[in-house]
């Protein structure tokens, strides 16, 4: 079927658009003119057509009558007026014309080339208006007057000669041009629009839209299930009588943009984003998008799950890593070189001095960042458990083995990055078994007779010393090589300076946010304080600290006095007045050692056997917990 009604006004209208359309099939041709045009393109809307194409009068009446198809006008040329001209001045001496204004524009140019008077009337297509043109033209003593159709005709009503100024080829062609590029344009804007009401309609999103007086202009279906109100009656509808909380319509004198705000719609509890829509400076209207809480806690769910489920997920950046001093400087820059190629690190430093943060922050910047980052602790886990761990088991390897089996680490790391925390404490001989794997890509399931290949790239970290336990036989020579190609050192809280106060700010930062309390600030004596302590267990106690500093109360100031309480400073560990330990100041390895047996056993019975909250408490790491344990 064609998609394009061309309705000629006159039959030698139509011969020129069928000579232009031969051989094709897109635009049906038919005469009818004024009502009867009219009524013609209300049945072509029914029947499909897409475009239709008219002249004069005509075009003008279709157009009145609120029809939604696009309307294409047959224009009138320099050319058709000349040939116009020429055949009325067979008829007549004095000529006239009454059209638009856009048709008489180019009529003074016109008489200069050809030396003669033409009397004009500019009229609308109202046909009281053409009525007025020509009887203005007659009282003139116009003798002929051009025009359209409707002009020509009213003419002969009042007694006058005639010419109808028709359309040439070229005009014709032009609007059958036209006619086609509007389809097309037509076509494209309505795939559009569909798929922005597919948009609307299937997002998880309720989306409403308002015009610059605050009415409803756009509400999808997900507003109206939030909301319980239909689209037919939400549109045009005030956004207050719709949703009175929503505050949407206030973005209208603020022209600011408010996200993450948390609303009340009917009896849900949303997240709601609102955006201005800003034209030519001004705020001409508003959109808002929201989700329910409740689906997006289900959605965070089932994305832990999924997580869970797949593999690892190395949480850290550099952009994580606090501190401005040139040691901890130093040390991002050379971990991100070494987080350009694939070679294995090794990572030395204190306990909590941020190791594994800087394992996570590697992967992240490796071209392995979309693959799994698989993390254990060597020292937390017995012989025989950390070895299953790593290297995983068949059924019936060992007596309580799981019946399906399990997965090792190594291969849940393949592809990505396995990070071996606290290397130094590993065993002999599974020291023998990870060399293997190393040296030869391959791992092998406790009591499986297979190999299976993997590709992992490895970090390790130790705060002990390796050299000298390989002199004393406690760690292998060859797997020290292997591990240790690329080192890296990282500082002790201590060497970082006034790298502590921004980091401790941090960490109060977040505990307080928590509490929903406001933070406070250090004052002076406070930051000397941490400044001239020697923070045996680095990062990790710093946490701890600021954690106990968020617990309690305090004015605006941070004081002195708050900071040594929250450290639990003794006689021996006491600042002098001048900011420098006295004496009796201790090294980690003394504060860790001076802890006893009866200690360890009376804060275990108070955790309730809870080893991560015993070692905070302690103020030293799980993994020096363990270590003393096993001692």
């Amino acid at each position: 079927m064609s998609e394009i009604l061309f309705l000629a006004t006159y039959p030698e209208l139509a011969e020129v658009a069928q000579e232009i359309c031969a051989g094709t099939d897109d635009v049906t041709i038919e005469v009818a003119r004024m009502d009867a045009a009219v009524k013609r393109s209300w049945e072509a809307q029914k029947e499909g057509y897409s475009v239709l194409v008219s002249r004069g009068v005509t075009t003008w009446k279709i157009r009145s009558s609120g029809i939604d198809l696009p309307v294409v006008d047959v224009s009138i040329g320099g050319y058709d007026i000349v040939r116009a001209y020429f055949e009325a001045k067979k008829i007549g001496n004095k000529i006239g014309i009454v059209d638009v204004e856009e048709v008489i524009l180019g009529i003074d140019g016109f008489e200069e080339i050809i030396g003669d008077k033409i009397e004009k009337y500019v009229c609308s297509n109202d046909l009281d208006d053409i009525h007025k043109g020509v009887a203005y033209l007659r009282a003139r003593g116009v003798e002929v007057v051009m025009g359209k159709v409707a002009m020509a005709n009213e003419a002969k009503r009042q007694g006058m000669d005639s010419v109808v100024i028709t359309s040439g080829i070229d005009s014709v062609r032009r609007a059958i041009y036209e006619a086609r590029r509007v389809n097309i344009v037509r076509k494209q804007e309505m795939r559009k629009a569909e798929q922005f009401k597919a948009i609307l309609n299937f997002t998880y999103d309720g989306i409403i839209a308002l015009d610059k007086e605050g009415k409803i202009t756009v509400f999808n279906k997900t507003s109206e299930k939030i909301s319980g109100w239909k689209a037919e009656r939400a549109i045009g509808a005030h956004i207050t009588d719709v949703i009175p909380k929503a505050h949407c319509h206030k973005l209208l004198e603020t022209g600011e943009p408010e996200i993450g705000e948390f609303l009340e719609i009917g009896d849900s509890r949303v997240i709601a984003n609102r955006v201005p829509i800003i034209v030519d400076n001004k705020v001409e209207g508003v959109v808002t998008t929201f989700q329910e809480i409740e689906r997006i806690k289900r959605i965070e769910g089932k994305v832990r799950r999924q997580l869970a489920e797949k593999g690892f997920i190395a949480k850290y950046t550099f952009n994580s890593i606090l501190g401005e001093s040139p040691a901890i400087k130093n040390a991002i820059s050379l971990a991100k070189e070494y987080a350009s190629v694939d070679s294995t690190v090794m990572i030395y430093g204190p306990t909590g001095a941020g190791k594994e943060m800087f394992a996570h922050a590697i992967h992240n910047a490796s071209k392995r960042k979309n693959e799994p980052f698989v993390a254990v602790n060597c020292a937390a886990l017995p012989e025989n458990l950390l070895e299953s761990e790593l290297f995983g088991y068949v059924e019936g390897a060992f007596t309580g083995a799981r019946k399906e089996g399990k997965v090792g680490m190594f291969e849940m790391a393949h592809r990505g990055t396995l990070f071996l925390d606290e290397v130094g404490e590993m065993s002999p001989r599974l020291q023998s078994r990870l060399l293997r794997v190393i040296e030869q890509g391959e791992v092998m399931r406790l009591g499986d007779n297979s190999i299976i290949p993997v590709d992992v790239r490895l970090i390790a970290a130790t705060h002990r010393n390796l050299k000298q336990m390989m002199g004393k036989n406690e760690f292998r020579e060859d797997l020290f090589y292997r591990i240790n190609v690329l080192s890296l050192k990282l500082p002790s809280l201590k060497e970082r300076g006034k790298d502590i106060i921004q980091i401790a700010k941090k960490y109060l930062d977040e505990f307080c946010a928590r509490r929903g309390k406001p933070t406070g600030v250090f004052s002076e004596e406070a930051e000397k304080l941490l400044l001239n302590y020697n923070w045996p267990g680095n990062l990790r106690e710093l946490r701890n600290v600021m954690e106990r500093l968020a617990m309690r109360p305090w004015k605006k100031i941070i004081s002195s006095e708050d900071i040594s309480s929250v450290l639990l400073l003794d006689e021996e560990h006491s600042l002098k007045q001048e900011g420098t330990y006295g004496q009796g100041q201790r090294t980690a390895f003394d504060r860790n050692n001076l802890i006893d047996k009866q200690t360890i056993k009376q804060v275990l019975e108070e955790t309730r056997g809870n080893k991560t909250e015993a070692a905070r408490r302690l103020g030293i790491s799980r993994t020096t917990l363990w270590r003393k344990l096993r001692e």
